[in-house]
């Protein structure tokens, strides 16, 4: 039997991400997660989306050993060393050589993307976790996910129809509209009953009644910030308010938005319970939600960010939490294969 993961038996841990170089040590979660892999003795491997092939129907990654320096906290805020990462020699592994394989190549969801969860679907499922899920991934659009619990969320519309987004937005006095595809605020726009430029608007956001786009009524609530919450298996860990700077109504921390402290509240949990029957069907360990006013906008699942900030103002270590339920995940796994 294969032994059980421990400090004298360390998990082998690969990082399906965007190139190293351009993640940002002190924000993405992607790297606070391997921060708490290392601290607790697991070696960590990196590889990208298109460095990923299959060998007579062995799922292969070109990938590289990671040794990250951590970030320290400086007054609230996390400071990377200058020379934060080293990369090891460039080597050809089976993917099902790894106990835990991470998917955290950030959006779009295009091509590339879908054919790493092609090629991820065929690790051996009794050898390798692989979280999020490579199906679940491609099932769970951001935007359109939430829909399936529709009552948690705000009045929403999915259509490239530009006359039923007028009739809506006549209807609602104020809506925002989001681009299927995107993150980090990328393409959100406020849409205004008796604004000239409304069709215009939407005829370049619908390609002209060819893309499909989310309408949302507005959200008063949004004055106060939009909430992210981060998920594991169905769990709330903590969350961070994001509150837009005032040149800009996107809650979004890559545009420039504000984090404040916050806490899980009882509807957060309420949320959680009704998605966690849904996250775990679709193999979706790993989540970012987002609330405004009380209200159920979208689910994130690709690569959520958040655990840096929710960290450094509540005090918490959502990585070390992420890395225990992976321990834990691979101690079952291998159990259940013994008993077999």
């Amino acid at each position: 039997m294969d032994l059980l993961p421990s400090p004298a038996n360390p998990l082998d841990v690969l990082v399906v991400a965007d190139p190293v170089p351009g993640l940002n040590p002190a924000h993405d979660s992607t790297v606070a997660i391997i921060e708490a892999a290392q601290h607790e003795g697991h070696r960590v491997w990196v590889t990208t989306a298109s460095e990923l092939s299959v060998d007579n129907g062995r799922p292969m990654a070109q990938c590289r050993s990671l040794r990250v320096l951590p970030c320290r906290l400086d007054q609230g805020r996390w400071i990377a060393p200058q020379d934060w990462f080293h990369l090891g020699d460039r080597e050809s592994r089976p993917v099902d050589d790894f106990r835990v394989v991470m998917m955290r190549t950030d959006p779009p969801v295009d091509q590339v993307y879908l054919r790493a969860t092609y090629v991820l679907d065929l690790a051996d499922p009794t050898r390798t976790l692989v979280m999020n899920e490579p199906a679940g991934l491609r099932n769970v659009n951001e935007k359109f996910f939430a829909l399936q619990v529709p009552e948690l969320g705000p009045e929403t519309l999915v259509t490239a129809d530009i006359a039923e987004v007028l009739e809506r937005v006549e209807a609602w006095g104020k809506a925002v509209l989001k681009p299927t595809d995107a993150m980090a605020g990328r393409g959100i726009l406020v849409l205004a009953h008796g604004d000239p430029n409304l069709v215009s608007i939407l005829e370049q956001a619908t390609a002209r009644g060819r893309d499909l786009v989310v309408v949302q009524r507005w959200i008063d609530g949004v004055v106060d910030g939009d909430r992210r919450i981060i998920v594991l298996d169905g769990r709330p860990l903590g969350s961070v308010r994001r509150v837009a700077c005032d040149t800009d109504f996107r809650c979004n921390m890559a545009t420039g938005a504000v984090t404040v402290a916050d806490e899980v509240t009882e509807d957060d949990r309420r949320i959680c319970a009704e998605l966690a029957p849904l996250l775990r069907r679709h193999g979706i360990v790993f989540a970012g939600i987002d609330v405004i006013g009380g209200l159920l906008t979208e689910v994130n699942v690709t690569s959520p960010t958040g655990v840096r900030e929710i960290d450094a103002l509540s005090g918490t270590r959502l990585g070390a939490e992420v890395v225990t339920w992976m321990e834990g995940a691979v101690r079952r796994r291998l159990a259940s294969g013994a008993d077999r």
